[in-house]
């Protein structure tokens, strides 16, 4: 059992060793950015360059007098004093006894991306050029950043571009000005809800997720660079906090820059396009001017030497009337002439044709009255047959004089007398 458990222990060390190799292999230059290498990327005056020197053991208000271009250089004020991308190496907290590592601090970025485009490209250059394998990418918010401003959303937007999406699986939040003592978290939690650290990040997370499509939430670290040493749970925190960062950057796979292309921000993008609207405007304002002079010469020209419009040559008006006569042009006045003679003529043929189904499909109204007022009549004269015991001979004398009349009416008028009839 115990020779087993030897051999599975060599296999992994190992194991270790061949993995140890091949890292060191891929990434020659070491002895110049020792790993890990944690890169810090935020807005202006959130506080990278305060957690850089934190991170290997100087001040947090350190002024940058060993590097140029405001390097490390903290700023109490909203100006981006970090101009370049400057990368440090150092021992963890400046602890010689912990393991070193490689710091790069990055300029600001905020509201004005337009003027950082040198910024953006050394950015780039110096990270693929140089450094060329990144361990952590840390995106820095500033507690109150509870929200995704435009200028946060231009900016994350750019890191995407610039890296590609591959670089979220090296990315971790990091919320500044997070103060551990007990009155910040007492304010933080009478909140509505209260704001703590796990709620911070699983806004973030929910924000990012909606913005970028991230599939997996990104962890996060609550490093104070202002925390009090002598405050036991402040310092404990800090400790923490930055303990984990280090675990976190040890596990992480090297992020390879080869292939960081250096991007325009959304905002370039829109300021081109105004740019070349503003460009076409004004060559069409040109157009117009220049179309103007030149009608403005034809009218002096015109009566300077007293001339005017040639009229229509009768070519012209023949081949007109030839193309109407084929083609029936119409005036105004003849369409709507047509209009009214096609809806006369249309209630004419109604006319003629409900009067037409009148006489022929439906029956005479005054036959049909006779002869209702004929069936009343004998109707009545059967009821008082009942009643009267003559009646039947009433009826048939009363039958045979209205017989009488009906032939009467059919005969034939007799001639008048003349002389030889007496």
């Amino acid at each position: 059992m115990m020779a087993k458990f030897l051999i599975i222990a060599l296999l992994t060390c190992n194991y270790q060793q061949i993995a140890q190799g091949a890292r060191a292999r891929r990434i020659d230059n070491e002895d110049l950015y020792p790993s890990p290498r944690i890169v810090i990327l935020g807005s202006v005056g959130v506080g990278k360059s305060s957690l850089a020197n934190v991170l290997v053991g100087r001040d947090k208000n350190y002024n940058g007098r060993k590097f140029n271009n405001g390097c490390f250089k903290v700023s109490t004020g909203l100006d981006s004093i970090t101009k370049r991308t400057c990368p440090d190496q150092g021992h963890w907290l400046g602890n010689s006894s912990n393991t070193r590592f490689t710091i790069i601090d990055t300029p600001g970025f905020g509201d004005q991306l337009l003027e950082e485009e040198k910024t953006i490209e050394n950015l780039v250059t110096t990270l693929r050029d140089e450094i060329k394998y990144v361990h952590v990418f840390i995106i820095a918010f500033k507690q109150t950043d509870n929200r995704m401003t435009n200028s946060l959303r231009s900016m994350i937007s750019l890191f995407e571009k610039m890296f590609g999406r591959s670089f979220w699986d090296n990315a971790i939040l990091e919320a500044t000005h997070w103060n551990h003592g007990e009155d910040a978290e007492r304010i933080r939690g009478d909140s509505d809800p209260p704001i703590t650290r796990e709620f911070w990040t699983s806004e973030f997370n929910r924000i990012l997720k909606a913005e970028y499509n991230l599939k997996t939430d990104l962890e996060s670290i609550f490093i104070d660079t202002f925390h009090h040493p002598d405050d036991p749970h402040e310092k404990r925190v800090f400790q923490n906090e930055t303990s984990k960062l280090l675990d976190y950057a040890s596990s992480r796979q090297p992020f390879e820059c080869k292939d960081i292309e250096i991007a325009l921000t959304e905002i370039r993008q829109l300021q081109n396009k105004i740019d070349n609207l503003i460009d076409e405007e004004r060559d069409k304002k040109n157009i117009i001017q220049k179309l103007t002079m030149e009608r403005n010469e034809l009218k002096e020209m015109m009566e300077r030497n007293g001339l005017t419009t040639a009229r229509p040559h009768s070519d012209a008006i023949r081949d007109t009337s030839v193309y109407c006569s084929h083609n029936k042009c119409y005036t105004t006045t003849e369409f709507v002439l047509l209009g009214l003679g096609a809806v006369i003529g249309g209630v004419m043929v109604g006319v003629v044709g409900i009067s037409w189904f009148k006489y022929s499909c439906l029956p005479n109204e005054k036959d049909e009255l006779d002869r209702e007022g004929h069936m009343s009549h004998q109707n009545s004269l059967m009821k008082a047959s009942r009643d009267i015991p003559d009646s039947k001979h009433l009826i048939e004398n009363e039958y045979s004089d209205e017989l009488w009349h009906k032939s009467r009416e059919r005969m034939p008028p007799l001639p008048p007398p003349t002389e030889t009839d007496f």
